[in-house]
């Protein structure tokens, strides 16, 4: 399998190349990482959007339907564009020997965004890896203007590595000559001297904000007022439409990702980056879709972002009474993220995600919660569906209650097919 996975990005190469290289066509904004991939390039898309560009943004998983994973300013692609898309590049594959079960889905996806951004004339792609970088399919790009990386933690260890150095070593693989490498000043430090060390390899300039102060002077779960400061920027009260103390890391990694394109004479004005973290659209991210009880949907899947989620809970719903109702994959360390959990939660209601595959059943999960709990802690019910779960959830609750859904965006995918509002386009 191994061997397999190193020909793919090469294959893609090629592809890409009889396609006319597409991405030569526009700028790019490659982003990798373990959590805050999608905030980031949410944030980077709305600002260059709000300048006036036309941007194209390719991002995974979906939530809502598979084609919100290719947008142009915002709007998915259309079931006819991307078919028409798909039999634009099918003749192109036969030429090369090469059928249409010959190149994954994820890899399809990615081949379709490019030429579909190429055939609107897009100015800007924030294109997301997928899973890890040196095998992933977005690591087919040319240079990218940017290489930004978001923060980089345990996730995905089987494949990636048992480390956060392994980690990073297989995501540091998307960089490459003539870009400039754009991280968080708190990146762990491991993590931190992979990343330079490859960016020295490559003989390009990695860029971080030092001396940086986030100061929040207001927060609620719809959005918050913030000042930031470092040597490379300097704003005061920007209001931004997403919450969350984790928010505040990837808000410096943009800010920052900004300095740098203005400094490369990108024509990116103050109002435009007001105006664009005003106007971002995130759906699973603190999304509320209820206030009455209060029903907030995160994604979070992964040790450190449950962490995140936790963290950020805790300093907008202080003195709450918090129900979680959380449903895992397998694969995931769901061990280390209900030791985040469980401390905090009055009520944890577990379930089966819809993921015949990899879903881990709730009572598999309920089972290991009861084993972590100690004495006094929550208590634990199982619910196989999501839609029995967050009906008990919301009979259990009271006005000071609040239900939090989350472990996966699988599950945030069975709010939106269930009818709850607030994360569809």
């Amino acid at each position: 399998m191994l061997a397999d996975n190193r020909q793919r990005v090469p294959l893609l190469r090629r592809i890409m190349a009889h396609l006319g290289h597409p991405d030569h066509y526009f700028h790019v904004i490659h982003i990798a990482g373990t959590n805050g991939k999608g905030s980031t390039g949410a944030m980077l898309a709305s600002i260059l959007r709000a300048q006036g560009y036309q941007v194209g943004r390719f991002s995974s998983p979906a939530i809502n339907d598979d084609r919100e994973q290719l947008q142009l300013n915002g709007h998915w692609i259309s079931p006819a564009e991307f078919i028409d898309t798909y039999h634009e590049i099918v003749p192109v594959l036969n030429n090369m020997d090469l059928q249409a079960h010959d190149v994954s889905i994820f890899e399809w996806f990615f081949l379709i965004s490019m030429v579909w951004f190429r055939n609107h004339n897009v100015q800007w792609a924030v294109v997301e890896a997928g899973l890890g970088g040196l095998y992933d399919a977005t690591n087919a790009l040319a240079s990218p203007q940017l290489t930004v990386f978001t923060k980089i933690a345990l996730d995905h260890t089987r494949i990636l590595g048992p480390t956060i150095r392994a980690i990073a070593q297989n995501k540091s693989k998307i960089i490459k000559p003539h870009t400039t490498v754009v991280t968080l000043a708190d990146q762990h430090p491991d993590a931190r001297a992979v990343l330079r060390t490859e960016a020295l390899n490559q003989g390009v300039t990695l860029v971080t904000a030092e001396k940086l102060t986030m100061t929040t002077q207001r927060q609620t779960v719809n959005g918050m007022v913030v000042s930031a400061h470092s040597q490379l920027f300097d704003w005061s009260d920007l209001h931004v439409n997403v919450s969350g103390d984790y928010q505040l890391q990837n808000l410096s990694l943009v800010l920052t990702a900004v300095a740098v394109l203005q400094r490369q004479q990108v024509a990116l004005t103050k109002e435009a980056v007001r105006v664009g973290l005003q106007r971002i659209v995130l759906p699973g991210r603190l999304t509320v879709l209820q206030r009455e009880p209060l029903v907030i949907a995160d994604g979070a899947h992964n040790p450190d972002g449950v962490a995140a989620l936790v963290r950020s809970v805790q300093t907008l719903l202080p003195g709450r009474d918090l129900i979680y109702v959380v449903g895992v994959l397998r694969d995931k360390a769901y061990p280390q993220m209900l030791k985040r959990i469980l401390p905090t939660a009055s009520l944890l209601i577990t379930n089966t995600p819809a993921n015949p595959e990899r879903a881990l059943p709730a009572g598999e999960l309920a089972h290991t919660a009861t084993r972590l709990t100690v004495t006094g802690g929550p208590e634990i019910v199982v619910e196989p569906t999501m839609v029995a779960a967050l009906a008990l959830a919301q009979r259990r609750s009271t006005a000071n209650s609040a239900i939090i859904v989350t472990g996966s965006f699988y599950v945030v995918r069975e709010l939106q097919q269930a009818g709850w509002k607030g994360l569809g386009q």
